[in-house]
């Protein structure tokens, strides 16, 4: 999920709680120790930005463990086809569809057909929808993305891969609940789904959240009225040779396709059908109605656990607004020039991408000592 305040404060917190207390069972992707972590290796022919943002994920613990955590989770799906494919996506978070659209002509005529529908603005930049890539074909790796934008959650180098990882551990969890609960452990809710949507959802913020000289993040274009990120990896999805129940669960994670908000699922899979250039109706992701399109069928119930595990934002956002101040005051003691920017925003990503935002929110909830000395322990 990449969301605004304004966005968050409109989620029923409460109800969302009350869901993770139910899916409150012992995780079964347990955490690794530091030394199974394999060393990132920083590729050639990323942008100077994103080469900086790239080292200082390779150089966080932090980063390493979930990295192999998240690769040891999508090393556990029991479909082969889908194991392979999901790591394969992280290994290498190549944008695709952007193969079939070869030249200018061809991004400029798909924007222009995804404004007629309504889906971007009629000037919407081309390059929102096409960000530039590297010479393998990358942005940057998937474990050196940031989790959103400049001002969201987990907007640190490994921050995608720290909020993907919960938000796939809370998948398998929900997942599980609804099995135990409602089916008696049948195992009629699929697990590898949940989780492999859960790590294919943001896998477009590699592309979209590319990082600035000055340490801030390209701008997001809206898609469908959400961040472009969502229909891009539902895009990916398709392309990637995914079905459309799979795409489906997949782009219902920003909102549940139920209680009004389906027509905001449908809008994501027609917009994420024409990126990926085949017809929603006949890929069986919508059908037409007298109204317009719904649905082609009900919706699977892994597409609310996606939506459901797609929370971690909820702490992260307010942990981020709260801590970055906190940061900017205590920085001179480190050392930080904080009448320059570029320099305070670096030095904010590498102190995050050591210890995340929320582990330094939590120091920051026992006062500000235990702030100080949590940012003296990450080498800050």
């Amino acid at each position: 999920m990449c969301v605004s305040n304004s966005r968050a404060s409109l989620l029923s917190r409460s109800a969302f709680l009350g869901a993770v207390s139910a899916a409150a069972v012992p995780l079964l992707a347990t955490s690794l120790p530091a030394s199974a972590a394999t060393p990132l290796v920083v590729p050639d022919g990323l942008s100077a930005p994103n080469a900086r943002a790239a080292h200082i994920a390779a150089g966080s613990p932090f980063v390493a463990r979930r990295y192999a955590e998240i690769r040891a989770l999508a090393a556990s799906l029991g479909d082969a086809s889908l194991r392979e494919n999901v790591v394969e996506l992280l290994e290498h978070p190549e944008p695709r569809f952007m193969r079939r659209y070869p030249t200018e002509a061809a991004r400029v005529e798909l924007r222009d057909a995804l404004a007629r529908e309504g889906f971007v603005a009629v000037d919407a930049p081309v390059a929102g929808i096409f960000p530039p890539v590297g010479a393998h074909g990358i942005a940057q790796p998937f474990w050196s993305a940031p989790g959103s934008d400049t001002n969201g959650h987990h907007s640190y180098p490994g921050g995608l891969c720290a909020h993907e990882l919960f938000n796939a551990r809370m998948g398998e969890q929900f997942a599980q609940t609804y099995d135990r609960q409602y089916f008696d452990g049948r195992r009629d809710v699929d697990r590898d789904l949940a989780i492999a949507a859960a790590l294919y959802h943001d896998i477009m913020k590699t592309v979209v959240f590319q990082y600035r000289a000055d340490g801030t993040f390209l701008d997001e274009l809206s898609i469908g009225a959400t961040g472009g990120h969502h229909c891009l990896s539902g895009a990916e999805a398709i392309v990637r040779g995914h079905d459309a129940r799979f795409v489906t669960v997949l782009l219902s994670a920003h909102a549940a396709p139920s209680l009004g908000d389906e027509a905001k699922v449908v809008t994501w899979c027609r917009a994420a059908a024409m990126i990926a250039g085949v017809d929603p109706v006949e890929f069986g992701l919508v059908r037409r109605t007298a109204d317009g399109f719904a649905l082609a069928a009900l919706a699977p119930i892994e597409a609310f656990v996606n939506h459901l595990s797609d929370h971690d934002y909820v702490l992260a956002i307010h942990a981020a607004h709260e801590v970055r101040p906190q940061l900017a005051r205590v920085a001179p003691r480190f050392g930080v020039n904080v009448g320059d920017a570029a320099a305070l925003n670096w030095w904010r990503l590498r102190v995050c991408s050591e210890h995340s935002e929320i582990a330094l929110y939590g120091a920051l909830t026992r006062g500000d000592d235990a702030f100080v000395a949590a940012l003296t322990r990450t080498g800050a």
